[in-house]
């Protein structure tokens, strides 16, 4: 480890501690301003991401010091997912004490298009749909549902902004900010800053554009991420992993796809075309003949039905079944014309049908279609055990060693034609040139460093939040390595259904005045998204790297106005850390019948002195060691049934997209 590096992780250390302390320890906290716990509330921190874990710390710090009684527990994936994301009926809704969740950190990958309607729609509540909030408001489900059914462009933008200033006031999440992605590579792929820069998540993994050094055919590459695959699956019907995705991102293809993270323009992937009638509902695709699944079999219609029918089926509770019923309707509304076209009769317009629907993978229908669906989860299909997944993609499934966390794939000169990023057109512009595509589990971002700078990887993904590693950015070639905006985001989500900050039913003015109950638990969630800092998390924790969140799943940069997200609201400003305006809001929610001493006075000096302390032993440990390394300087198991394994990411957005189709995804981790 370099010498600056050393100083990085004592500092961040320094800085975890410090935090733990000003949020555990009796000692930083005067004995007569010692939190009173107005009312509790537990946050769940997912392992094993440090920044997040250090801003978790400090927030719990700022609602201890307004007198909340705000605990913290670190807890694996699965259980994240029992209680919050994929919720057994019993636990739905319920608080934290009780099983469930009072509020989440998560961090989660987004879509290109601007459809809130399958994040907080009250028909999409966990388990089967992505509002794990359980946020059910009239006007939000008004205006979510219009914007899905609004065709005309402009008009549909304008009731996104709507929809985004109403998020922003309601606050069923506290969006703390949007995500800037760094992705680092060996010198082996010439064209990998452009590659990655251009197709990055959620078109991911984009190994067939890569070329290799030399126009080698024959070479290799290993990707190595901090999540393990499988963890749910290599079946995309029945995985929401951002890193099983990685893996069978390559294998599967859909009827559609996006060229890219740029101009995202829609083209035909397993479809020729598409049609849509005058009512603006019946969706007619016409398929390309003549593509075979990885075993040879013909792709047909067939192929098709079965994919949607299946996700429709209570039987196998996908992730997205909510979502695709909402806009296809029933496994009737899709009906097989002939052996290479298909109809899907809506029952209302869908303005994103090309982008959330037709890029839906697809799953052959002669290779599942005698399993049943209670078995799809542990057959080999999905497991990569004892056989594997067979799509239609650039790569073809080898093998997973388990020892080793590895799996292989290698490439499909069989790989079909079509616009764009066909084997032809991919091969035209010097690209597809990876001949066997591994990807590796690597946890620790130090050990994935260490065997990039060793050879044994080619690069590293996104969720290795490199930003962090400032001494790695440093003296790394600027040539092999990329940061872009990305389609991401991470929140502290609530549980409404929560009788304080949920329903409000149980704050002192829901209590006196059951009419005004949601407006006090407005009132409170708004005064734990004013205690957050969202500027100094991206400044301290992430070196500079993202911009202050504001609604989900809108992204941009408030301070240039630039959309990443068409749609985004820049009249909106994030909420600023003021936790003066946090008191007001406590008390107008019937809290704090006294003001309490200042926040600064009980807390502000005790967190600034270690912030500044952290920056100073940053400073003075990189001077040593620079003066110290100056003369020697060098250069450079099992699945488990329906939960994900412990460093399993956050699940994807029920829309049936794919990763390789430019999905629109919830949790598709966007850090470990």
């Amino acid at each position: 480890m370099t010498g600056r590096s050393r100083a990085l992780r004592t500092s961040l250390a320094l800085l975890f501690l410090g935090l733990s302390l000003t949020s555990t320890s009796p000692i930083w906290v005067h004995a007569d301003n010692a939190p009173t716990g107005i009312f509790k509330i537990t946050l769940m921190v997912p392992l094993p991401n440090q920044a997040r874990q250090s801003w978790s710390l400090l927030i719990q710090s700022n609602l201890q010091a307004l007198g909340i009684d705000a605990q913290r527990v670190v807890l694996d994936w699965p259980t994240i997912y029992d209680r919050a994301l994929t919720p057994a009926s019993d636990v739905l809704g319920r608080s934290y004490d009780n099983g469930g969740f009072d509020a989440l950190f998560l961090g989660y990958a987004l879509g290109i298009d601007a459809d809130p309607y399958s994040y907080y729609h009250s028909s999409q509540y966990a388990p089967i749909g992505s509002n794990y909030y359980l946020w059910n408001n009239s006007q939000n489900d008004q205006l979510t549902a219009q914007i899905k059914q609004t065709l005309d462009k402009t008009q549909r933008l304008d009731l996104v902004k709507q929809w985004q200033a109403l998020a922003y006031d309601q606050q069923p999440t506290a969006t703390i900010l949007y995500t800037k992605e760094i992705v680092a590579f060996d010198y082996t792929m010439p064209n990998a800053q452009h590659v990655f820069s251009t197709y990055h998540s959620p078109y991911w993994p984009p190994i067939e554009q890569l070329s290799m050094l030399g126009g080698s055919i024959t070479g290799s590459i290993t990707l190595a991420q901090t999540g393990p695959a499988p963890s749910e699956g290599f079946n995309p019907a029945t995985s929401s992993s951002y890193y099983d995705q990685t893996v069978y991102g390559a294998m599967f293809s859909a009827l559609a796809q996006r060229n890219d993270t740029i101009f995202k323009n829609m083209i035909p992937q397993l479809a020729t075309g598409w049609s849509v009638a005058s009512d603006q509902k019946t969706w007619t695709v016409s398929l390309r003949p003549g593509i075979t699944w990885h075993d040879g079999v013909s792709f047909n219609a067939t192929d098709v039905k079965f994919t949607f029918d299946a996700l429709q089926d209570d039987a196998l509770a996908a992730d997205n079944e909510a979502f695709i019923k909402g806009i296809v309707g029933g496994k009737t509304d899709v009906t097989i014309v002939d052996p290479y076209t298909v109809k899907f009769t809506l029952p209302n317009p869908y303005a994103y049908f090309v982008e959330n629907i037709l890029t839906q993978s697809i799953i052959p229908a002669h290779v599942l279609a005698s399993v049943p669906y209670a078995n799809w989860r542990t057959n080999p299909f999905n497991t990569g055990i004892g056989g594997g997944p067979i799509g239609t993609g650039p790569y073809k499934f080898v093998s997973y060693n388990s020892t080793t966390e590895t799996n292989h794939l290698t490439r499909n000169d069989n790989y079909f034609d079509f616009p764009e990023n066909g084997k032809t057109a991919l091969q035209s512009r010097g690209a597809f040139e990876v001949k066997d595509y591994y990807v590796k589990h690597i946890q620790s971002s130090d050990d994935a460093v260490s065997a990039l700078k060793a050879g044994s990887v080619n690069a590293l993904d996104a969720q290795y939040a490199l930003e962090s590693e400032t001494s790695f950015l440093a003296t790394w070639p600027s040539n092999q390595w990329t940061s872009y905006d990305g389609f991401g985001v991470q929140e502290l989500g609530f549980n409404m259904k929560h009788p304080i900050f949920g329903t409000g039913v149980n704050t002192p003015l829901g209590l006196s005045d059951p009419s005004r109950a949601s407006l006090a638990a407005k009132y409170v969630r708004q005064a734990i998204s004013y205690a957050i800092p969202r500027d100094l998390i991206i400044q301290q924790l992430l070196a500079g790297y993202g911009n202050p969140g504001i609604t989900t799943p809108v992204v941009g940069n408030y301070r240039t106005g630039f959309a990443v997200t068409d749609g985004f609201n820049s009249a909106l400003t994030p909420y600023s850390f003021n936790l003066t305006k946090s008191r007001q809001l406590l008390q107008a929610a019937g809290f704090f019948p006294a003001a309490p001493p200042s926040i600064w006075q009980t807390w502000g000096f005790a967190i600034t002195v270690m912030l500044l302390a952290t920056v100073v032993t940053l400073a003075a440990l990189y001077t040593v060691e620079v003066r110290r390394n100056r003369p020697t300087r060098s250069i450079p198991p099992t699945l488990p049934s329906s939960s994900p394994s412990p460093s399993s990411p956050e699940r994807p957005l029920s829309t049936g997209s794919q990763p390789n189709s430019l999905p629109t995804t919830r949790g598709a981790a966007l850090d470990p």
